[in-house]
């Protein structure tokens, strides 16, 4: 079986009012137990509900976040934090990058780290950032067929 770790990214789109068909399509395949997310993940998520200006729509992500349909309950002991293995592998992307004239973000090449050194397939939608690296974008059947 293949280990996947969700992007910030692939997460933000499950929760819009209108998420990816497909995206939905291909969790609901997914077995819970391959399916992780890096405490980077969590701190983004946070980060951007913390951003919002105060009102019915933070209050609603507050809510959520803080409750058993959010990310620490969800995927509780299915969250990967950066340690030293990935911060090696980290490394390694990062230079590459630099060497290869590919700038890479900083943020998401430790989503990378985390998800090599834990033997998982990372899963985003965001193939510009992630050029270069293994990843599985499940919305990318979506957006060919949007296409035509």
């Amino acid at each position: 079986m293949t280990r996947y770790l969700l992007g910030t990214n692939i997460i933000s789109n499950a929760l819009k009012p209108q998420p990816s068909a497909s995206l939905i399509d291909w969790l609901a395949r997914q077995r819970d137990e391959d399916l992780f997310i890096a405490s980077l993940t969590i701190a983004e998520i946070r980060r951007g509900i913390l951003e919002l200006p105060s009102g019915r729509r933070r209050d609603t992500l507050e809510a959520w976040f803080a409750g058993n349909d959010g990310p620490q309950s969800l995927f509780a002991g299915r969250v990967l934090s950066f340690d030293e293995r990935a911060g090696l592998i980290w490394a390694r992307l990062m230079a590459v990058g630099k060497t290869t004239g590919r700038t890479r973000s900083t943020l998401d090449m430790i989503l990378a780290a985390v998800a090599e050194a834990n033997d998982c397939m990372m899963v985003t939608d965001n193939e510009t950032d992630f050029r270069g690296l293994q990843i599985f974008n499940p919305m990318r059947h979506e957006a060919e067929e949007g296409k035509q």
